[in-house]
């Protein structure tokens, strides 16, 4: 395996709610690895997915939509005053006394 990600076409995903995706795709649509949305289920954590044969494990496109719309938003600039300072892990920095 290399260290390249593989690149999706998104344009080809059905856009019906009861069509199903891998996880390949599924990661592409949510911008992070498949290793994540690994480690999310074996957290039993993020959206529902179902396993066929086992091995192979598929995401409703349904499922994805609730799922992604009921998370935070997150990173967006309304959160909070952007001069507010932030404390850093470490020794505090030294005073001028």
């Amino acid at each position: 395996m290399s260290g390249v990600p593989e690149v999706v076409d998104l344009t080809k995903v059905a856009p019906v709610p009861w069509a199903w995706v891998d996880e390949r795709v599924y990661a592409a649509i949510r911008g992070c690895s498949v290793k994540v949305l690994q480690r999310e289920r074996r957290l039993n954590i993020g959206c529902p997915f179902r396993r066929i044969n086992g091995t192979t494990i598929r995401y409703r496109m349904g499922d994805i939509t609730v799922f992604l719309e009921s998370q935070p938003g997150g990173g967006g600039g309304a959160a909070g005053p952007d001069n507010q300072t932030r404390s850093r892990p470490g020794r505090p920095p030294k005073s001028s006394t």
